[in-house]
């Protein structure tokens, strides 16, 4: 297990919700995909991209506590599986929300390669190869 990957992992996720994503952090190729329920559209490429993502997802939601990352699996230098989680207040309705969805990121000389977002962990694991 890479424990730096699982630090570029946190540091990704500090900088979407300070809404920025700093261009060493990602692969010049850096893509980011998601669950349509999340936010619909991408793939999102780039730095701006993540941000664009923020935007759609993380903005919709005031008074919220931070993205949390739950480490699952990781292996070598190769991927994280994580549970991300965000909290607050629907910014129109102002009822009270919790969205919950799987994370893998997956790692290439030491930057973020992709970030895929699925609606529950056994999607995640099966796209990093590992039994759901």
């Amino acid at each position: 297990m890479s424990q730096e990957n699982v630090e570029l992992a946190h540091r990704f996720s500090d900088a979407l919700n300070a809404r920025e994503v700093p261009d060493d952090l990602l692969a010049p190729d850096f893509v980011l995909t998601n669950a349509e329920t999340i936010v619909s559209g991408g793939p999102f490429h780039g730095a701006a991209g993540a941000l664009e993502w923020a935007r759609e997802s993380l903005d919709l939601i005031e008074e919220k506590r931070p993205l949390i990352i739950e480490r699952i699996a990781a292996h070598a230098d190769d991927f994280v599986v994580a549970m991300t989680a965000v909290e607050g207040t629907a910014r129109l309705s102002r009822i009270p929300v919790l969205f919950r969805w799987a994370t893998a990121m997956w790692f290439a000389d030491g930057r973020i390669t992709r970030v895929a977002g699925f609606l529950d962990l056994s999607e995640a694991l099966e796209a990093v190869g590992l039994e759901g």
